[in-house]
């Protein structure tokens, strides 16, 4: 069994001894890494890296990736207003763990806009090399503009067209 509990960072000045408790060399390094730039991370046993927005888009596409038949590596959640650099730094600390064998990037575009999420990759590919496959579903705002950019890159990435085939794609990638 394990559990992680979570304070939320904007109440910790009131909770002054739970904050005296945080010890970061008790964290997973990839999870302290994240949490520097406010994202929400969770390594996991799997092998498919996925960045998310949302915490109920992150279940489903981790339901998806086992019904699929392959494991997720992480819980990466870039959360509903992410930046660039936030998406950028994500896509930077999916690509450091060496489990990951295939990496879906899974957006829904609501608050969040694809074409700042496409930027943020497109920015990540050129500070760090991205050698396992990429498989990318986004719908919502901007989601064409996104997509364009993502294409004039020079990434080589696999585009579903719904979360269900997402899912297939990046499984049959480690099987």
């Amino acid at each position: 069994m394990d559990a992680k509990i979570n304070f939320d960072d904007n109440a910790l000045f009131r909770q002054k001894e739970i904050a005296q408790l945080h010890d970061p060399y008790e964290m997973d390094e990839l999870d302290a890494r994240a949490s520097q730039y406010n994202l929400n991370y969770i390594r996991l046993d799997g092998n498919i890296g996925a960045m998310v927005n949302g915490a109920g888009l992150a279940m489903a596409t981790m339901d998806l990736i086992k019904l699929a038949g392959a494991e997720p590596a992480n819980f990466l959640d870039v959360g509903g207003g992410a930046s660039e650099e936030m998406v950028t730094n994500g896509l930077k600390i999916i690509l450091s763990d060496k489990r990951v064998k295939a990496i879906l990037i899974n957006i829904f575009g609501g608050i969040m806009r694809c074409d700042v999420l496409a930027r943020g990759v497109v920015k990540a590919a050129k500070e760090v090399e991205i050698k396992a496959p990429l498989i990318v579903r986004l719908e919502g705002t901007n989601v064409e503009e996104g997509r364009e950019i993502l294409r004039d890159s020079d990434l080589d990435f696999s585009v579903a067209k719904d979360m269900e085939e997402a899912a297939r794609m990046v499984a049959r990638q480690v099987s």
